[in-house]
């Protein structure tokens, strides 16, 4: 392990750009018995002859020594840079944010607000993953992720902190050439007997069957993924109706096939979209500064309807 130090190295650099220790002196502001010392036991630990001392016309570098001073030079520069760094990190202007996204969620706004906070804070690093909520709840509460995007659904306050990003209203989705597609709303009522499409993610799952519990309706399940795109895929192939929450910007499914989104008629409770951390944790400015960030970002209206 290296024992000398910086500051050996940064008297050691003074010394070779003035000549002498005596200059060196002045222009640090120190004694001379203190560079002097630092010198010589720069030259006991490193095993190197640094300089050639000519008494009255003072030091040079021997060839060593001049080797020596291009690696000290690399060093103070890597070390201004970790200074620098280092008050970024205590003004949160540098660091990584751990951050995790509901899967369906993700494909809306996790590149958009990458992007945009980079373009803001450029010396921050987002570190996104994507997960269904049960393991987005894991992995906040063990501490893995800092911040989660996911749905209020079925969140323990006494666990988790959150601050609501959007509240979007669930539709019905049709096959373009379903007989019911041209309408602009319908009644849950109206499509009670059709197969339907669930998409099955956990915590999703379970908000859609109470909208149906709602409306006293039994869902006949036809096909059910937790993919997103999948579900839009079935009901494109006319396998039945889904209910969702987010709107793709692009009526075509991965496949080619149309599908129509339709506003429900009557009472819907709509689910809402929030960003959470851990409760048992004191949150830096580098996080609350985020979150502010993406309450912005959402108030936006980037996310429209297809």
């Amino acid at each position: 392990m290296v024992k000398y130090t910086i500051k050996q190295c940064h008297y050691f650099a003074v010394v070779a750009e003035q000549g002498g220790i005596a200059q060196a002196a002045r222009v640090l502001n120190i004694s001379q018995p203190a560079i002097a010392q630092a010198i010589d036991k720069l030259e006991d630990i490193t095993g190197l002859r640094l300089f050639d001392r000519h008494h009255a016309k003072g030091m040079s570098l021997t060839i060593a020594g001049r080797s020596f001073l291009l690696e000290v030079h690399d060093l103070l520069k890597h070390v201004q840079t970790i200074d620098k760094s280092t008050k970024n990190i205590a003004s949160d202007l540098q660091g990584t944010i751990r951050l995790g996204c509901f899967q369906s969620i993700a494909p809306f706004h996790m590149a958009r607000l990458a992007r945009n906070y980079v373009k803001l804070m450029p010396k921050i690093l987002i570190d996104a993953e994507e997960h269904l909520q049960e393991q987005l709840v894991h992995k906040l509460l063990d501490e893995q992720l800092d911040l989660a995007i996911l749905y209020n659904l079925d969140l323990d306050p006494s666990e988790l902190s959150w601050q609501v990003l959007d509240t979007p209203t669930p539709y019905i989705l049709l096959p373009e050439n379903h007989s019911l597609a041209g309408h602009r709303s319908l009644r849950l009522q109206d499509l009670a007997d059709e197969p339907y499409v669930l998409f099955d993610a956990p915590g999703s799952r379970e908000y859609f069957y109470t909208i149906f519990a709602t409306h006293k309706i039994n869902p006949q399940i036809a096909f059910r993924s937790t993919s997103l795109e999948s579900v839009r895929s079935a009901v494109g192939h006319g396998l039945g109706f889904s209910i969702l929450t987010m709107r793709p910007h692009s009526p075509q499914t991965y496949d080619g096939h149309l599908v129509v989104p339709v506003n429900i008629e009557g009472n819907i409770q709509p689910t809402q979209i929030v960003i959470a951390h851990k409760l048992a944790i004191t949150i830096p400015d580098i996080l609350l500064n985020f979150i502010d960030f993406c309450q912005s970002e959402f108030k936006l209206g980037t996310t429209k309807s297809m």
